[in-house]
């Protein structure tokens, strides 16, 4: 995509001269020099559409009156937006509006912040048409939104950001004329995405939010900028909050990362931390029960029992767990305690799941864990290549970055997902790609190199590589030869023209990034497959090119924090190898402490070490493996095995449930920090209600425990504990809302290319076995939903009113094969376990393969086994083969 510079005009507003880019509305000009004219059609993210009238100016030497909202400025142009005549044109809209408008502004909840309502006491207040009003019967719309016809104002804004934005279309204009009303398709309740996109852009209120009607005024309420709890995209929201009650979540246009747009968990799923069933005070096992005791008795048995084991077992006989949900201060704070206070290296946290896969790939190969690109990049890309991603479900804002290249600025989609391009309720990335491989989750590395195949193949390499890297591709090709186009058919159903096709128009772009998602990350070619995108970047020469690079999703919303933080088993803070001796030395120095030498266990080494005997005690923050892992690996048989078991929890889970002290922490709604998205932005987290109960930030928890522990680290707030950090980590306190990515270090990339490669290469390109599965049996995948993330969400009303239960999603041709009908009870059993769930037929699904959503998947799970790779310790069980039996 040519880079240009636009050409600036000079025009005047009101009398007031501005300049700005060639083409610019002179409704956006007019906002630049404080003016705002009047609209309800008009938003920055849509198409002019100038259906409202509303925004009516005087454009010297043009007879009429025109359109702010459509009107392009142009050199010399003089607009004057507050004359008589366009003061009375103003009028005589909103008359025509307020003509059919019901006066039921005291229960509208849109009162106090309706465009409408400001513009009326600004022109007029009434209307000279006394006809009778236009009646819609009322209609149940959704669980989530409601409608009120009677007030819409016919902007259209609601459908045209579903359609433009969303690429959803679930809702259209029905009707003409005065009787237009804004309908669904289908005689059943609203089914759509639910992002409450068309909830914040409806100017009055036609469209509001079931879950806060009748509940406040605008200046009933307190506000707070935070950042979502969820996936990795990192949205800036405002909650809103009448006393300690949450009462609705909304961004606004041009606020963070998501540019105002939200999706349904960050949109509806804000009362997680006021479930009832919250954590309020900590918890003791006493005679086999867990009873309720003070804080201060939690802490001193903690700080005994810890003493007590580490006496006669050493530092080393302890392990920790984190998630992914805590703040950058919680995470560093956490490994130092365990580091310093505790002494051992064992310490992992949710990133282990997946996201490691990727950062690992990317030090070895660019010497950076971070992205080199950004959302912005994303944009303004000539080709995107989706890798495993199902986007729209698993990282919904960067899909809309997606969308908004491909639909808007025409850059090439290719796509490697498990999804068919159908369409139905949902938006479907697969449906805007060019190139759409349709491939089943454990297959995807298949493909993958199938594009690498056709690069070489096709002659497309960067043409000095072989006169630098002579080695390098002469290994990938050798290894190429030994695959042959046939089996590779055979394995992903992909006629070899296709790769071809898609290859040709990777190689000839300029900007290229790919986009590593949870199903590559998570499987079990998840570290391969991330090495083997590399080297599709390498010979097409679009690593380090500007706007090109290789970008890996991450679920939970601070994966990549807890990498960057030193919470794995491998990593230092500022994700520095622990086997460094430099920086080993260095943090130490500044901690003023000893830190073991010992290598660190991985989660699923800690469970093998806890079952042995050889791990005695464990802290668990905000993580459930037994409710999450696989039966095959026995997680609450080696948790009961532990003599001291320490869960920092919002809920009683599964694994809380074994822990000899449960203690109530606080959520991301009840505390100050940062959190990094997966692009690497940190961003602010701040408090929007009280701490719930008893419940405690966590990092205060290390730190009291610390003190107890005779290795004090005290901090007044959170700010302090992030100072540290920035003086700690080179180049941290560089980092904030909006950085620049690193660059890819040119020496890391020549060792790759060097000797780098050599450790796997063989093993990633050797020939494709063949593999059949059983007749009668289909391939069982556990899946992301859109509706939930990991088990959090399911604490959520909002979403649970949307998807209450995991339903075994499987496609038309699958549930004709086994006879069955939306609703049906079945049971599935593989070699490892059986379930019995609700099936639910969806066109997206592939035929042969059947998805369950994994935030249900506490029964689910019984079903896989589980793989860990070798080199980077990730557990993977996304994927079973499964046997399908309808039951009565």
């Amino acid at each position: 995509m040519p880079e240009t510079t636009a050409q600036m005009v000079r025009i005047t507003i009101d009398g007031m001269p501005v300049n700005v880019p060639k083409g610019t509305l002179v409704i956006e000009a007019a906002r630049r020099v404080g003016v705002m004219i009047p609209h309800f059609c008009y938003h920055p993210k849509l198409k002019p559409d100038a259906n409202c009238r509303m925004c009516l100016v005087e454009i010297e030497k043009m007879p009429k009156l025109q359109t702010a909202c459509s009107t392009p400025a142009d050199e010399g142009m003089s607009v004057r937006t507050a004359t008589t005549v366009v003061n009375d044109a103003h009028k005589s809209v909103l008359e025509f509006i307020l003509a059919n408008h019901p006066l039921d502004c005291p229960v509208c909840d849109q009162g106090g912040k309706c465009d409408l309502q400001d513009f009326s006491h600004q022109y007029t207040a009434s209307s000279r048409f006394i006809e009778t009003k236009r009646i819609f019967q009322k209609e149940y719309f959704s669980p989530l939104i409601e409608t009120q016809m009677n007030r819409c104002v016919q902007c259209l804004r609601c459908v045209r950001y579903c359609d433009e934005v969303m690429d959803v279309k679930a809702l259209a204009p029905v009707g003409r004329g005065t009787m237009t009303e804004i309908k669904h398709f289908g005689s059943h309740p609203l089914d759509c995405e639910f992002c409450g996109g068309c909830v914040q852009i409806c100017p009055v209120g036609a469209i509001t939010s079931r879950l806060s009607m009748y509940e406040y005024r605008p200046w009933m309420l307190k506000r707070a900028e935070t950042i979502c709890g969820y996936c990795g995209d990192g949205c800036q929201i405002t909650v809103q909050t009448k006393e300690q009650e949450l009462i609705e979540v909304n961004s606004a246009h041009g606020a963070g990362r998501n540019n105002g747009d939200l999706c349904a968990r960050g949109f509806f799923g804000f009362h997680a931390p006021g479930d009832p069933h919250r954590l309020t005070h900590p918890l003791i096992r006493r005679d086999g029960l867990l009873v309720q005791a003070t804080w201060e008795e939690a802490l001193e048995y903690i700080a005994g029992r810890v003493g007590e084991i580490k006496a006669a077992h050493g530092g080393q006989s302890f392990g920790g767990l984190i998630s992914g949900r805590c703040t950058n201060e919680e995470l560093y704070l956490f490994q130092k305690f365990l580091r310093v206070a505790v002494g051992t290296n064992h310490i992992d946290s949710s990133a282990r799941y997946g996201h490691v896969n990727g950062l690992q790939a990317m030090q070895l190969v660019q010497g950076t864990h971070r992205w080199t690109v950004t959302f912005d990049d994303i944009l303004d890309s000539d080709v995107l290549i989706l890798v495993g991603t199902n986007i729209t479900e698993t990282n919904p804002i960067t899909g809309l970055k997606v969308k908004e290249a491909v639909k808007k600025r025409r850059a090439t989609l290719i796509t490697i997902e498990s999804l068919e391009p159908v369409v139905d309720t949902m938006s479907n990335i697969a449906n805007l790609s060019h190139h759409h491989f349709r491939i089943p989750t454990g297959d995807t590395h298949h493909a993958i190199v199938g594009l690498v195949k056709a690069i070489v193949e096709q002659n497309l390499t960067q043409p000095d590589l072989a006169q630098r890297y002579p080695a390098y591709l002469a290994a990938i090709t050798s290894g190429l030869q030994q695959i042959s186009w046939q089996d590779l058919q055979a394995a992903t159903g992909i006629e070899p023209d296709a790769f071809a096709r898609a290859a040709k128009a990777a190689a000839g772009a300029r900007r290229v990034i790919i986009l590593a998602g949870q199903l590559l990350l998570r499987s079990e070619q998840g570290y391969s497959g991330c090495l083997t995108l590399f080297d599709l970047l390498l010979l097409m020469g679009k690593l380090d090119g500007p706007g090109c690079g290789f970008a890996p999703l991450a679920e939970e919303n601070n994966d990549q924090g807890a990498v960057e933080m030193g919470t794995v088993a491998e990593l230092l803070p500022g994700a520095r190898p622990l086997a460094d001796g430099t920086d080993r030395e260095r943090i130490a120095k500044q901690w003023k402490g000893e830190l073991p030498t010992d290598k660190g266990a991985s989660l699923i080494e800690m469970l093998d070490r806890a079952k042995a005997g050889s791990l005695k005690g464990m802290f668990i923050v905000g993580e459930n493996p037994v409710g999450s892992l696989p039966a095959t690996i026995q997680p609450e048989k080696s948790l009961r095995n532990l003599d001291l078991l320490v869960c920092q929890e919002l809920f009683l889970t599964e694994t809380a449930a074994l822990a000899h002290v449960v203690l109530p922490a606080a959520s991301s709604m009840e505390k100050h920090g940062t959190f990094t998205n997966t692009e690497g932005h940190v961003q602010a987290v701040r408090p929007a209600i009280e701490p719930v109960g008893e419940s405690r930030p966590d990092w205060e928890v290390f730190s009291a425990l610390s003190i107890l522990l005779n290795s004090p680290m005290e901090y007044a707030d959170s700010k302090e504990i992030l100072k540290e950090i920035r003086s700690l980590i080179p180049g941290y306190g560089s980092l904030g809302p909006t950085p620049l990515p690193p660059k890819v270090d040119r020496s890391a990339v020549d060792r790759y290319l060097t000797s780098g490669y050599q450790r796997d290469l063989t093993t990633r390109y050797r020939p494709i076995p063949r593999i059949s599965r059983p007749d009668g049996t289909v391939r069982l995948e556990l899946t992301q939903s859109l509706f939930h993330s990991g088990k959090l969400s399911t604490r959520s009303k909002g979403l649970l009113q949307v998807e209450g239960s995991g339903r075994l999603r499987i496609s038309p041709r699958d549930a004709a094969r086994f006879a069955l009908s939306d609703g049906d009870r079945v049971r599935l059993s593989s070699t490892s376990g059986e379930m019995t769930t609700v099936v639910k037929i969806m066109d997206r699904v592939p035929q042969g393969t059947v998805w369950f959503p994994y935030h249900f998947g506490q029964d689910a799970v019984r079903l896989f086994e589980c793989a860990v790779d070798p080199i980077t310790r990730v557990p993977s069980f996304r994927t079973a083969t499964v046997s399908i039996v309808k039951v009565a």
